[in-house]
């Protein structure tokens, strides 16, 4: 079957793995029986990337935060305004 420079899709790749007979008929152009159950994965799946961006923001936040603070710890201890005596 030619692919004419097309590109395979994570998804076509995974229907491939599972179920062959199931991606050839795809190809051909027959609808699964279980579209509402490919709908609700597509669903989860983006949610699931919204909040794996979330949290890689936040890491990066904290990150930068982190970084701040001893900047800041650096800078003081190095312009002598820690008390020297506690």
């Amino acid at each position: 079957m030619p692919r004419h420079d097309r590109l395979i899709s994570a998804s076509e790749i995974g229907a491939w793995c599972f179920c062959k007979k199931a991606w050839h008929l795809r190809q051909l152009g027959h609808a699964s029986a279980l579209m509402t159950e490919q709908a609700a994965g597509t669903r989860y799946h983006q949610a699931h990337f919204q909040n794996l961006r979330y949290a890689r923001r936040r890491r990066a936040v904290a990150r930068t935060i982190m970084l701040i603070c001893l900047v800041l710890l650096i800078w003081i201890g190095i312009s002598g305004l820690w008390p020297s005596r506690w």
